[in-house]
């Protein structure tokens, strides 16, 4: 194995593309597969800053956000019985996130039997959080560290740059801050990028969302347990 095999792994570029999925499909924006009988995600207003303050302290429901199907994206780490990603941003700012706070949920979509009639609307947003909908075009491909990610004698090598787009798994593309490292509070094992929420897409269809100064917001997840608790990093 060379070097440079050592600083691969494998991504997928989710590729947002307009379109109008339904809660069947795997998507950003629109409906969400959400079961009646389940409460749906609020944020209670904890954290949330904004400069007019509409949203300190008013309890806000999460947005649906992401939803990948096991089908589509087998290279997410699903816990046993689940077959369904959902991920909810709290379309405020936090001040202890730098930016939305994150929900994720991860379900077994056959259980779902009858739909929630109705998705609740938050009384405020900032439109830099809100995404437009999107249906998504998947490119695999293999991702290479980020210099900051490199040892120091491998820092200058010319190596495909790291994507900045909206992607599973892959290397966090540092742009003002990093390296980082992050390990899990619960069981101390390290917490690795699951997904990353970009502001601008290599292919120029943006979500309409930003995240820090045109950056990425980062999922990272502990490697042992994804249902353990997870990192969110703005960068």
């Amino acid at each position: 194995m060379s070097i440079r095999e050592n600083f691969a792994r494998p991504a997928v570029l989710l590729n947002p593309a307009a379109g109008e999925p339904t809660d069947a499909d795997s998507h950003i924006g629109g409906p969400v597969l959400w079961p009646i009988d389940e409460p749906w995600p609020w944020c209670e207003g904890d954290g949330h800053y904004d400069i007019n303050v509409k949203s300190e302290g008013v309890r806000l429901p999460f947005v649906g956000a992401l939803q990948l199907y096991r089908r589509d994206f087998p290279e997410l780490p699903f816990p046993e019985g689940t077959d369904l990603l959902q991920v909810f941003l709290c379309t405020v700012h936090h001040i202890g996130v730098g930016g939305p706070d994150v929900r994720l949920v991860w379900r077994d979509s056959s259980t779902v039997v009858e739909l929630v009639e109705e998705e609740p609307e938050p009384s405020v947003q900032e439109e830099i959080y809100v995404p437009t909908v999107n249906v998504l075009e998947p490119i695999r491909f293999t991702e290479y560290a980020h210099p900051y990610d490199r040892p120091e004698e491998l820092e200058d090598e010319e190596w495909p740059e790291t994507s900045a787009g909206t992607k599973i798994g892959g290397w966090t593309c540092w742009w003002q801050t990093g390296p980082a490292t992050f390990t899990c509070p619960e069981c101390g094992a390290e917490q690795r990028q699951t997904l990353s929420l970009g502001t601008r897409e290599p292919s120029g269809e943006h979500v309409e969302w930003a995240f820090g100064r045109d950056g990425n917001l980062n999922v990272l997840t502990c490697e042992k347990d994804v249902r353990h608790p997870f990192h969110v990093h703005v960068d």
